[in-house]
C-alpha cells in the first residue's frame, strides 16, 4: 500500500490523503487467469458528510495504469468540497522562450515558448490562443503550425517552419 496526498489547485490549504493498493489475483475457476486490481480510498469524507465509497479497478496493466489512477482519483475528488476557492486573477507566465533576442535569429532557429500557471490557478486556458510571427514586415498567424504539448499549468508551444528561404531576389 502506498500513500499519496491531493491537493486542488484553487485551495492550497486542504489536502487529502488517499491510500493506493494494487493486488495481483489468480482467478479460481477461470483456468488461473491471474488479474491485477487497484484500489484507492480515504478516510476524508464527502461534501454531504459521508464515507467516500474506495474506488476499485479491475483487469490492471501497464498500458492503462496512469489512466486508471487518473479516473479513480478524479472520482475520489469528486466528493470532497474543495471550497473555500481562491480567484485565478493572474495570466500565465512566460517562463522560457527560444530564441531569446528577437532581433538577430538565425534563419535556422525554431521558436520553443515554455507558459507556466503560478499556482494556486485553474490551469491555462488554451481556447484563445493566438501565436502571430512578426518578420519586421508582417504578421503572420502560425497558430495552427504550433505543435503544443504538457498539462493544464505548463505547456511548451514549439515551431519549426516548414520552408525556410536562404535567398531572395529582385
Amino acid at each position: 500500500m502506498a500513500e499519496l496526498y491531493v491537493t486542488n489547485s484553487l485551495n492550497l490549504h486542504k489536502t487529502i490523503k488517499v491510500n493506493i493498493t494494487l493486488r495481483y489475483f489468480v482467478i479460481k475457476g477461470e483456468r488461473g487467469e491471474h488479474m491485477w486490481t487497484l484500489e484507492l480510498g480515504t478516510t476524508h469524507e464527502a461534501a454531504d458528510g459521508s464515507v467516500i465509497p474506495a474506488a476499485r479497478v479491475h483487469r490492471i496493466s501497464v498500458s492503462n495504469l496512469d489512466e486508471a489512477i487518473e479516473n479513480a482519483l478524479s472520482t475520489l475528488c469528486g466528493y470532497i468540497d474543495w471550497t473555500p476557492y481562491v480567484d485565478d486573477k493572474e495570466a500565465p507566465v512566460v517562463d522560457s522562450a527560444e530564441p531569446a533576442d528577437g532581433t538577430t535569429v538565425s534563419i535556422d532557429s525554431s521558436v520553443y515558448v515554455v507558459l507556466r500557471e503560478i499556482l494556486p490557478a485553474a490551469g491555462i486556458d488554451l481556447s484563445n490562443l493566438q501565436v502571430i510571427l512578426n518578420n519586421s514586415m508582417e504578421d503572420i498567424d502560425i497558430t495552427s503550425e504550433v505543435r503544443i504539448t504538457g498539462d493544464p499549468y505548463i505547456h511548451e508551444l514549439y515551431w519549426r517552419p516548414s520552408l525556410r528561404v536562404y535567398d531572395t531576389y529582385d
